[in-house]
């Protein structure tokens, strides 16, 4: 007689008929803003950010990101912003502090400048460290806040030593410096207790930042050989007219905005698509063609209507953006539980908006 038959007849239906393995349900971001309803919030929040001096940004930001997590939704549940005005008044004063004395220290004290600059590369991987805990915070989703544990150890070994290896690599290494980093911030956010996983590697990041490389050095040279004849024919005559060398500095840029585009859709791409969460998965499907035309559009749309139709802009990024997205869950989505937050400072979260560190998850 088999172990199953001495079991009994429960234990033998359960081997006859094993439990079915949960069946993966696809769950596609949504954001239902609205440009004229944001367009409302919008210019109210630059009236009063324009007759404050600037004081009512603080509360101009809560405003606008409440109103883009509450419209961005998954599984029918939107996202929350809970963070408060003030403790990010209280971070953009400090980071204007700072910021202010470089940039005046540059016109009266140049070696203080460069005192500061070094100062300020110190402490970019705490400003790091603290921007990620802010963001997750006060970011939420069916009530529960998302978490950064991250430490600063870690934090100054891929966003300041390893800087060091992107200079003597002559910037080869830069694909594994941004790979580390993504896994930095990726595996060091929690959400309901579980922590998120990160399966890219290396050789998911170098051909990006190759190929980016390659063109940039490739559009350098287009440039340079197409307008010889022009800067040739100016020379001839005296110096090239400002037009000219605007133009070419312009197509520089424009070409280097285009490959940053690309840079852009291909590593949102790398990171979601091997981003985990309890078995949960993600699928990101942003192509950067699109993303180049909506950049574009956008741009001149602004520039066009005089920064009027930056709400429309706005709305139509997080649109193509949301649509692109779409959350694999494997299981019950219920299953997470609540986790204790300290308070966060927003002084981190500030900083990197001025010195331009890269938070993005």
């Amino acid at each position: 007689m088999s172990v199953v038959e001495l079991a009994g007849p429960g234990a033998q239906a359960s081997a006859l008929h094993p439990p079915a393995a949960s069946v993966a349900v696809e769950h596609p971001f949504q954001f239902n803003g609205d440009a004229h309803e944001y367009f409302r919030i919008w210019i109210v929040n630059l009236a009063l950010s324009i007759v404050t001096l600037g004081i009512y940004s603080a509360w101009a930001k809560v405003r606008t990101l409440r109103y883009f997590y509450a419209n961005t939704r998954v599984a029918g549940a939107p996202f929350e912003y809970l963070a408060q005005p003030l403790p990010i008044l209280k971070g953009r004063i400090l980071a204007l502090t700072v910021f202010g004395s470089y940039v005046v220290s540059g016109h009266f004290l140049p070696a203080l400048q460069l005192a500061l600059a070094g100062v300020i590369a110190l402490v970019v991987p705490w400003m790091v460290v603290r921007g990620l805990r802010f963001h997750a915070r006060y970011s939420a989703w069916r009530s529960l806040s998302f978490r950064f544990v991250g430490g600063y150890s870690q934090a100054y070994i891929r966003y300041l030593l390893l800087a060091f290896a992107v200079v003597f690599s002559l910037g080869f290494a830069y694909g594994y410096v941004k790979w580390k980093q993504r896994q930095y911030m990726v595996e060091n956010h929690r959400y309901g207790g579980k922590a998120f996983k990160f399966h890219a590697v290396p050789g998911d990041f170098f051909p990006v930042y190759l190929t980016a490389m390659g063109l940039g050095f490739l559009w350098v040279l287009i440039v340079v050989f197409a307008t010889i004849p022009i800067m040739a024919h100016g020379y001839a005559a005296g110096p090239p007219p400002q037009w000219k060398v605007f133009t070419i500095v312009g197509l520089e840029y424009f070409g280097f905005f285009l490959i940053g585009i690309y840079v852009i859709a291909r590593i949102s791409n790398v990171v979601y698509n091997n981003a985990e969460l309890d078995g949960h998965r993600f699928r990101s499907t942003l192509r950067a063609r699109d993303l180049m035309r909506l950049y574009i559009v956008n741009t001149l749309a602004i520039l066009c209507s005089l920064g009027m139709l930056i709400p429309w802009a706005m709305i139509r990024m997080a649109k193509y953006r949301a649509a692109q997205l779409v959350l694999v869950a494997q299981g019950d989505l219920a299953a997470f539980v609540a986790e204790a937050s300290a308070e966060e400072s927003a002084v981190g979260a500030e900083m990197d908006i001025l010195f331009d560190v890269d938070l993005g998850f």
